[in-house]
């Protein structure tokens, strides 16, 4: 049985101190237990504030574990962008247009981007978190993959230990289309174990974040395929109102034909605009690639 504390005159055991102290002491069941450990209630609010700041310490170094493992192996950011993030980006060049509204909208993107409240649910909006593409016409090198990649290293970096899957996944239609038109010639044992269509097209639907860099930029040979693996993966963020960024050289006129084909057929571009809600970001400029170093 627990009785009502007393308190006596004690020596702080931290060695350091030592001071004379009014010790609180609780009699449970014969055992005594002394409040604060024996240690005067400065020295134990400094032992306190030591482990509260080790545990954060800990928490800290496990989320950058985390996103560190997010970042070079399962968000698909390339090597070559690892460092691209929005401090880097040189939105001033000369002979450039739009680069300093584009970086500021794609900032802003990032930095109001939701993540899932701490028990993982998922958040929720009326009509989802707004969409965004990123186009250039007569521009290559101009930094339209620098800011895409910028966006997912701020979300990345954002992220404060929330339970979730990797928030991003970045892809380049390139890939995107190469994974999938390998998994047409996998063997009846490849069939078993790795990823076709539908699985590839099910992850791209699932990421919380997706990014498509590269839209349009290779003709292809089969229109009708183009079509239909954007048509499954936009319609599926679209019912699921989870947002992708889409960076292209196609305006959105020429989006329309490339995701559509036609007059009639524009299914595709259609949900991709309700979701993009305004947010298309034009550039045009010099290649970055082509300056001569200083």
């Amino acid at each position: 049985m627990t009785q009502q504390p007393i308190t006596e005159l004690r020596l702080c055991k931290n060695p350091d101190c030592q001071r004379e102290y009014q010790a609180e002491i609780i009699n449970c069941m014969g055992v005594q237990i002394i409040r604060g450990d024996g240690y005067c209630q400065e020295c134990a609010k400094k032992i306190y504030e030591a482990d509260v700041a080790r545990e954060e310490t800990a928490r800290l170094a496990k989320i950058a574990s985390k996103r560190r493992e997010w970042r070079e192996v399962k968000s698909g950011i390339p090597s070559k962008f690892m460092l691209a993030e929005f401090g880097s980006f040189d939105e001033k060049r000369n002979g450039c247009t739009g680069l300093v509204n584009a970086k500021k909208r794609c900032l802003e993107f990032a930095e109001k981007w939701p993540f899932p409240d701490k028990d993982g649910k998922p958040w929720r909006y009326e009509k989802g978190y707004p969409s965004l593409l990123l186009y250039s016409e007569s521009s290559w090198g101009i930094g339209k993959t620098h800011l895409a990649c910028a966006i997912a290293h701020k979300v990345l970096n954002r992220w404060d230990g929330q339970p979730m899957a990797c928030p991003v996944k970045f892809i380049s239609e390139y890939e995107l289309f190469s994974r999938i038109q390998a998994s047409y010639n996998y063997n009846l044992e490849e069939q078993k174990y790795l990823p076709g269509e539908a699985d590839i097209i099910r992850e791209m639907v699932s990421a919380w974040l997706l990014i498509i860099d590269d839209v349009g930029k290779r003709r292809v040979q089969d229109p009708r395929f183009v079509q239909r693996i954007y048509f499954s993966i936009i319609d599926g963020r679209y019912k699921a109102e989870r947002p992708i960024v889409i960076t292209a050289n196609l305006n959105p006129d020429k989006l329309k034909t490339y995701f559509g084909g036609g007059i009639g057929e524009e299914a595709t571009f259609d949900r991709l605009f309700e979701m993009v809600r305004g947010c298309v970001i034009h550039i045009e400029g010099e290649s970055y690639r082509r300056r001569l170093p200083k």
